[in-house]
C-alpha cells in the first residue's frame, strides 16, 4: 500500500505537499546531497491520468498517509529526491554528449582549415620559385647582353 502511494504521489505531482504546507520539490534539501549516483529507479506500473476531482482525493489520501507515518514522508522526499537526481544525471550525460559531438564536428572543420591554409602556402611557395627562377634566367640573360655590348664597344674603341 505505502508503496503504490509514494508511486503514485510521484507520479501525480513533481513536488510534495504536506499537510503542515511544508512542500518538498524535486530539488529539497532533505537527502539531495547525501543521494547516490547509482541509484536505480523502481520499476512503476501504468497509472492511468486521473481526472482533476480524482486527482484531489488521491492527493488528500497520499498527504494523510504521509502524515500518519513520519517513515513513509520520509520514503517519499527521498524517492522523489531520487528521481530527480536520476533526471538530473541525464540531463548532464546528454549535454556532454552533445557538447562532445559539436567538438568532434568543429574538430574536423579546423583539420580541413589547416589542410586548406598549408595546400595555398605550398602552391604559393612554387610559384613564387618559379618566378624567381624566371627573374634569375632574364638577369643572366642581361649580364650577357651587357658583357656582349661592353666588348663590342671596346673592339670599337679599339679600332677608332
Amino acid at each position: 500500500m505505502k508503496k503504490s502511494l509514494v508511486t503514485l504521489l510521484v507520479v501525480l505531482s513533481g513536488s510534495i505537499v504536506l499537510a503542515d504546507g511544508s512542500g518538498s520539490g524535486s530539488g529539497s534539501a532533505a537527502g539531495s546531497g547525501s543521494g547516490s549516483a547509482t541509484v536505480t529507479p523502481v520499476a512503476e506500473p501504468a497509472v492511468p491520468t486521473p481526472t482533476p476531482a480524482a486527482a484531489k482525493d488521491l492527493r488528500k489520501t497520499c498527504t494523510a498517509a504521509m502524515n500518519a507515518d513520519p517513515t513513509f514522508a520520509a520514503a517519499i522526499v527521498k524517492t522523489a529526491d531520487e528521481t530527480s537526481a536520476i533526471k538530473r544525471d541525464q540531463d548532464i550525460i546528454d549535454a556532454h554528449q552533445r557538447a562532445a559531438a559539436k567538438v568532434a564536428e568543429n574538430e574536423r572543420h579546423v583539420i580541413l582549415a589547416y589542410a586548406a591554409m598549408w595546400i595555398l602556402s605550398i602552391i604559393f611557395v612554387i610559384v613564387l620559385w618559379r618566378k624567381q627562377g624566371g627573374l634569375n634566367a632574364e638577369i643572366a640573360t642581361l649580364r650577357r647582353d651587357l658583357e656582349a655590348a661592353l666588348a663590342t664597344e671596346k673592339s670599337e674603341k679599339a679600332k677608332s
